[in-house]
């Protein structure tokens, strides 16, 4: 039990109405029960059974806000979906942090490359809104051609680390990403080349029968690449970029995952609704080229680069 000056309240049973810091507090004892208790059931010393036998005890915390236990699972999937399980630093440490990268990154390459930033992350940035959730990483479109001469910048960083994935990484996800002094918020890089019929092509190269190398191709069609992707140059304290389009990046938010949604509503304001549509219709006309060998390819290449140097460091 806690006794403060106001009603004297149990974190398993509300007896009288609380004030709004109170309100916060219980909510806050919710969080924290749904999350150990989801951790509990994935190592199986609990079962769902269990909990749902004694359900009446998480919704006595704050029946104003639970009144079912739908909507309990509901708050556990929003705060998945929102990357707030197990935060390892405070809300405003990751916002400092993520923008230092940003910032430091920003200086490191300069406009020197054919790249575009992309993510929710970007959205917040481009209208100069605080940002609002957990950030894991920044996402970078980059041209693969420039892959190598990226590798060299950042291998002679002080500051900067490239690393593989290629070793244990599916189909999609990141072939490489690069680290800030151990930190653990990343640059995740998205491939791509283009093509003199003016194509944008997306990349995700991912190993097969006994290491063969293969990759899967989307085809960005001229008029969808020139609604995506635009090659102004923007600021953020005195440091330059390049990024995809509003309404780029909205456009592939706005019907994905709770937390893409979220980042959308946050920029939709700022968006032309009309390039919007036009992305939607222009969207089937992109077309995909998958499962192709890629002996000889820019990452095949690299890869062999990266191994002859880690043998070096050891």
């Amino acid at each position: 039990m806690i006794s403060i000056n106001k009603p004297v309240f149990s974190p398993f049973k509300i007896n009288s109405p609380l004030y709004t810091a109170f309100d916060l507090l219980l909510l806050s004892y919710v969080i924290l029960i749904l999350i150990s208790l989801s951790d509990l059931v994935n190592k199986d010393l609990l079962s769902t059974e269990d909990i749902i036998s004694n359900v009446d005890l998480l919704l006595d915390l704050n029946r104003n806000k639970y009144h079912t236990i739908d909507d309990l699972i509901n708050r556990l999937n929003y705060i998945k979906s929102m990357n707030l399980e197990h935060p390892s630093m405070s809300l405003r440490e990751n916002h400092e942090l993520v923008t230092l990268i940003f910032d430091k990154f920003n200086e490191l390459i300069q406009t020197d490359f054919d790249c575009f930033y992309t993510g929710g992350l970007m959205g917040y940035i481009a209208v100069n809104h605080p940002l609002k959730r957990y950030h894991s990483d920044l996402d970078l479109f980059i041209n693969e051609e420039q892959l190598f001469a990226l590798y060299e910048l950042v291998k002679n960083s002080d500051d900067f680390e490239f690393i593989s994935n290629m070793e244990h990484k599916s189909k999609n996800g990141h072939e490489y990403k690069i680290t800030y002094r151990k930190t653990p918020i990343t640059i995740g890089l998205f491939l791509f080349s283009r093509l003199t019929n003016n194509e944008m092509v997306l990349k995700e190269y991912y190993y097969e029968n006994d290491h063969e190398l293969y990759v899967d191709e989307h085809h960005l069609k001229e008029e969808y690449t020139n609604l995506a992707f635009q090659d102004d140059i923007k600021e953020h304290n005195k440091t330059f970029y390049r990024m995809q389009t509003l309404e780029g990046i909205y456009n592939a938010k706005k019907n994905s995952r709770p937390k893409d949604k979220y980042d959308a509503n946050v920029i939709k304001p700022f968006i032309d609704i009309k390039i919007d549509h036009k992305l939607d219709n222009e969207k089937g006309k992109n077309y995909d080229v998958n499962h192709q060998l890629a002996d000889g390819s820019v990452v095949e290449k690299l890869e062999e680069v990266i191994k002859k140097d880690n043998i070096k460091i050891k």
